[in-house]
């Protein structure tokens, strides 16, 4: 349920009273808290003011003579009067200029006038002539300006000393020199004085300057006499007629109007606190505008926070606003506007205090506009380099810039801005546009390559990261363009490996449901019999190693294999593999060159996965080594590794990717006539990849070697 909209307005109007009465307390309580008007401001300006004044235009106003007489001039102020106007030469030729005639005769309208003319041009010239040929005669003409100065000063304090007689006529003072022991005094002190000042040795004597410094001459009297002081003790007082119908009346009662003022604001103040207490207790939870709430608690908890002290600072600014119209105007043109302000201020504070205070405590900070901006700010100095140069870049564009407008302001100032322009400026903007220009051909390039056109290399410009951005767009050309070679092999190899898969398959299984139909006819013979069930036999095993191979590949390759590691002699398990295939290897015509070390060479393997990388390789060259060649097998310890190396040469053409040789089913006999699965090599390589070591081949021409290195211990 919402609250009423008059009792959200008068917690408002409330609060806003509250305000206006601490504020009030904070800006004026000095003033009138245990004070009366003589301890006002204002008033003690004032009579710091008439102590200033009356030293020097009253009490001790030096005599205009004995000023004249202390006039002095000196050996420089003669030679700057000579040159004021230049030298000797250039004052003449000046004068001569001033009443030479426009076609360059002496003679102008009348001869009368020509004569007065020339009279007045040789009495100037004259004068020059003597200022720089007789010392005393300039003297006498310096002397007489500062004589002239001080008659100025001492016309000027004249009208001063009226004005200030007038505006202070309703001080009372009887004061004497302390040096002289001469006697001032303007009045009597009667009993009834409201105000009073003592000047003595133990209060202070009134001491002030005795040039009076509120005039433009005071200069030039105050050269002449020094910075002289005169001392004063007595009584300076305001009787109570003054207070209560002279001058001092209208201040008087206006300090004494703001003092009830402000005890009332107090007093107002304290009943609106009170006030607002027990509202808000009783009903503070109902004020809220649901709508307003839940679009509030859409924004980032800083910008809530924000918002609310925006808030306070116009309701707060309104509300002082209203102490000036209040002390300072007593409610004369008193704007509505500033009071509507600071209550709808207000209000809104009010309802934002509620909605911080139950939020503040939950909120995500990481959701805040400032943890974004300095999330955002963080990869700024990502590339420190970039970061760097981008505010040395702004630095300098902001100092051109800046002298450039005080060019306008100080046109001194183009000494130096222009050799900065030149020097510093104009290369910083070239060097900043032509970045800017090599990173649109960047971003272009990056554009391109996004949408699949991959084109040319990025030229690489000079060190800068925008280059070093270049190159690594490059290396990612180069990347996509390999793997876009790779997705083309490995498509083919997909379709070779269906092509070979099925075919391996379906032959033996062909030949499996071949013979089994041949098997169903009675009239076949018992030997007949016994040679298709040998038949079905042999393509069964075939096909039962070719599926049983398939799925260790396919076990390997998805690494859902454990792996039993052992210590294992290498040169004892190759020995073995070796002895195993002694009968094939005497049947197949070929010459085995076997090299093993006595010296066992240890390695943590599981034996029976790494007998069958031996296995393989062995078979392999059995299945396509060149009849009645060699083949080699070698196994040495190098370097803290097992070297294993096997080397023959092939019955087939192997064409030069030997990479493709460790696919599935990728057989040296692309006709596919010999036995096998295609799988012994890619099994021997997944098996290797299992225990960390590598298995690499090589294709020289018919020469096929195969190298396999293992961690020994």
């Amino acid at each position: 349920m919402k609250h009423p909209v008059s009792k959200n307005i008068l917690l408002s109007v409330l609060a806003v009273i509250t305000m206006f009465s601490l504020f009030t307390l904070m800006e004026e309580g000095r003033n009138f808290i245990g004070t009366s008007y003589f301890d006002s401001e204002s008033f003690t300006n004032e009579l710091s003011n008439f102590e200033s004044s009356i030293v020097p235009l009253v009490l001790a106003t030096p005599d205009k003579e004995e000023v004249k007489k202390n006039i002095t001039v000196t050996a420089d102020e003669i030679e700057e009067y000579r040159y004021r106007y230049g030298n000797l030469e250039s004052q003449l030729e000046s004068i001569e200029q001033q009443y030479a005639s426009p076609t360059g005769d002496e003679v102008t309208t009348t001869e009368t006038t020509n004569e007065l003319s020339i009279a007045e041009r040789d009495k100037k010239m004259e004068d020059i002539t003597k200022n720089f040929t007789d010392d005393s005669y300039v003297e006498q003409k310096i002397r007489l300006e500062k004589e002239a100065q001080v008659d100025a000063y001492y016309k000027s304090i004249e009208i001063a000393k009226n004005d200030f007689l007038n505006e202070n006529e309703d001080f009372i003072y009887d004061l004497k020199n302390v040096e002289t022991g001469e006697q001032f005094t303007n009045g009597e002190l009667t009993s009834k004085i409201p105000f009073k000042k003592e000047y003595s040795n133990r209060n202070g004597y009134l001491k002030k300057t005795i040039v009076y410094e509120n005039v433009d001459e005071y200069w030039s009297v105050q050269d002449f006499m020094g910075n002289q002081f005169a001392r004063f003790e007595g009584t300076v007082a305001i009787p109570e007629a003054s207070i209560l119908s002279g001058n001092r009346a209208y201040p008087y009662n206006y300090f004494i109007t703001n003092q009830r003022i402000f005890y009332g604001a107090l007093i107002a103040g304290i009943l609106a606190a009170i006030a607002f207490v027990l509202l808000w207790r009783k009903n503070g939870e109902k004020f809220r505008h649901d709508k307003a709430e839940e679009k509030y608690y859409t924004f980032p908890i800083d910008v809530r926070i924000a918002l609310f002290f925006i808030s306070m600072f116009v309701a707060i600014s309104a509300t002082k606003e209203l102490i000036g119209f209040i002390f300072y105007y007593k409610g004369y043109d008193l704007n509505i506007i500033t009071i509507i302000v600071a209550v709808l201020f207000t209000a809104l504070a009010l309802y934002q205090w509620k909605w911080i205070r139950t939020s503040i405590g939950n909120a995500d900070w990481k959701q805040s506009l400032m943890y974004s901006w300095v999330k955002s700010l963080e990869g700024f100095f990502l590339k420190r380099s970039i970061g760097v140069q981008t505010l040395i870049l702004l630095i300098v564009v902001f100092f051109w810039g800046f002298g450039t407008m005080m060019v306008f302001w100080q046109p001194a100032v183009i000494i130096v801005w222009i050799p900065a322009t030149l020097l510093i400026g104009i290369p910083v903007l070239v060097v900043l546009l032509s970045r800017m220009a090599y990173l649109n051909r960047v971003m272009v390039k990056t554009e391109e390559m996004a949408k699949g056109v991959i084109g040319n290399k990025i030229k690489e410009k000079g060190r800068s990261p925008i280059a070093e951005h270049a190159a690594s767009l490059n290396q990612l050309r180069d990347r996509i363009k390999s793997s876009h070679s790779e997705q083309a092999k490995s498509e083919r190899l997909k379709t070779e490996l269906i092509t070979n898969v099925s075919h391996d398959l379906r032959t033996p299984l062909t030949s499996i449901i071949t013979y089994t139909d041949l098997l169903k006819n009675p009239s076949i013979t018992d030997e007949e019999r016994a040679s298709y069930i040998a038949i079905l036999d042999k393509k069964s095993m075939r096909l039962k190693t070719l599926i049983e191979d398939l799925f260790e590949v396919s076990k390997m390759a998805t690494g859902n294999i454990e792996l039993d590691k052992r210590k294992v002699d290498l040169t004892q398990l190759l020995q073995q593999a070796i002895a195993e295939h002694q009968e094939d290897i005497d049947k197949s015509g070929l010459e085995y060159r076997v090299t093993i070390g006595t010296k066992p060479i240890m390695s943590y393997v599981d034996g029976q996965k790494w007998w069958r990388v031996l296995d393989n390789l062995i078979i392999n060259t059995l299945k396509y080594a060149l009849p009645n060649t060699r083949v080699y097998i070698n196994l040495d310890q190098v370097d803290g590794k097992a070297v294993f190396v096997i080397k023959n040469i092939a019955k087939y053409e192997l064409g030069n990717d030997t990479n493709e040789l460790t696919e599935r089913f990728k057989r040296a006999d692309t006709s596919r006539h010999t036995d096998g699965s295609g799988l012994g090599l890619a099994i021997a390589q997944s098996i290797v990849d299992l225990h960390g070591g590598s298995l690499r081949m090589e294709v020289d021409g018919d020469l096929f070697k195969v190298t396999v290195k293992i961690a020994t211990i």
